[in-house]
């Protein structure tokens, strides 16, 4: 079943495509520039679907009977750095080579909008890793049941877990070339995912106040080379264990002090039973502010700050045999990222982060600097170049350096997620 629900709703292309009708989704319309908690773009307006006629160049509004939409995505970089790229890459969809090109990204999605209660999504993706091959994976399949009573929503399959922010997106919707250190140290080299239900609430406040509980089993995970290890804790063995039980919390507050200021922050949390089969737990808080010069409306300036901080806490086996109980192990980690949008289509950007390590596990203490620039190329934002450089400090490894432009194209209008 797992395999087929995604290939039966891919064959829904065979059937042609048309334009939206005007009054379909009239409330999603009217609320279009509403800055929602998960979605799957970054800061800025992206303009949607209008119901007016199917812009082909950019996918928007472009649809399979008013109700199934279409998406494609493809991000490449090419850049170099100072020492094997593979050491320096820790997310499955970062660069991978070195004065070479990397195809970090090919996704191939389908958003269903069948009536204000159900939606679903669909999508096949991955990277082009080593020898040129295809490394693609169901990465979610989800039905969507939403507007229940009592402000409740529903969620079944699987899903990219909503556990802070970034956990969410999928690389095309990243402000970075690549993944943040803390999520990839916390969550693993792939977004937190489960196999499962989830359940949301939105509390009756006068802020926007949500509450995600999802609970299900960990997937087969992608299997990525991390070098030998000889130390007394493997931390790979740290990560959620394949077909465990998982639970996942998100707790996610939206303020809008008016139309131009808008604040973002709440809590996670995660625990299951890791490929050891001992217990591990993984909490997060999560923070935003964003101006925007339009307030709702698109275009103009815009300015965002966005932070997250991870703790884990785990037991994994003890690799020298000495103990049957072994010690619990932590890590922490976080970042903070700026961006600065104008006008012309112009982002600048600076992140910072950093991850504390562990010497028990062999995981560095890393610290990360990187400036970018981003050029969208029209207001749908279907394509985007970016230029980015990475200032890479660990106590393992020395100081490095990398340089990375990158060029991301979208066709198709916004996901449901």
């Amino acid at each position: 079943m797992i395999r087929i629900f995604p290939t039966l709703l891919l064959t829904a292309l065979a059937l042609g495509v048309h334009a939206q009708s005007p009054d379909q989704f009239r409330a999603q319309q009217q609320g279009r520039y509403a800055y929602t908690p998960f979605t799957a773009m970054s800061s800025p307006v992206v303009l949607p679907m209008d119901g007016k006629s199917a812009d082909w160049v950019t996918g928007l509004d472009v649809s399979l009977a008013d109700m199934i939409f279409p998406h494609f995505h493809m991000d490449t970089a090419y850049g170099t750095a100072s020492m094997d790229q593979e050491e320096l890459a820790a997310g499955h969809h970062d660069p991978i080579r070195r004065d070479k090109f990397t195809i970090q990204n090919l996704e191939f999605s389908l958003s269903g909008r069948l009536n204000d209660y159900n939606e679903f999504f669909v999508t096949y993706a991955g990277p082009f890793g080593e020898g040129d091959k295809y490394d693609g994976i169901w990465e979610e399949w989800f039905w969507k049941l939403k507007n229940l009573p009592g402000g409740f929503e529903l969620r079944g399959g699987r899903v990219y877990n909503r556990f802070g922010i970034q956990n969410t997106y999928h690389p095309h919707g990243f402000d970075w070339v690549d993944q943040y250190l803390v999520n990839t140290r916390m969550l693993g080299d792939d977004s937190l995912t489960t196999i499962g239900a989830e359940i949301t609430w939105i509390a009756p406040l006068p802020w926007t106040s949500q509450f995600d509980v999802a609970i299900g089993v960990a997937p087969e995970h992608e299997e990525h080379d991390h070098g030998g290890f000889a130390g007394r804790y493997n931390p790979d063995e740290s990560h959620f264990g394949e077909d465990q039980t998982l639970v996942v919390a998100n707790w996610t507050n939206i303020w809008n002090y008016n139309d131009f200021h808008q604040f973002r922050g709440g809590f996670s949390g995660a625990w299951g039973d890791n490929h050891s089969g001992f217990r591990t737990s993984v909490y997060g808080a999560h923070f935003e502010y964003q101006w925007r010069q339009n307030g709702f409306e698109p275009g103009g300036r815009y300015f965002r700050v966005r932070s997250e901080a991870m703790f884990n806490r785990f037991r994994v086996e003890d690799e020298f045999g000495i103990r049957d109980n072994p010690a619990p192990q932590k890590d922490f980690g976080a970042y903070l990222s700026f961006l600065y949008g104008m006008p012309n289509n112009l982002e600048l950007g600076l992140r910072t982060e950093y991850v504390a390590g562990n010497h028990e596990t062999e995981q560095d203490a890393r610290f990360r600097a990187s400036p970018g620039v981003t050029w969208y190329a029209n207001a749908a934002r279907t394509l985007r170049l970016r230029l980015q450089y990475n200032y890479d400090h660990s106590n393992m490894r020395g100081t490095d350096h990398a340089i990375w432009a990158q060029c991301s194209i979208a066709w198709g209008g916004p996901e449901v997620r």
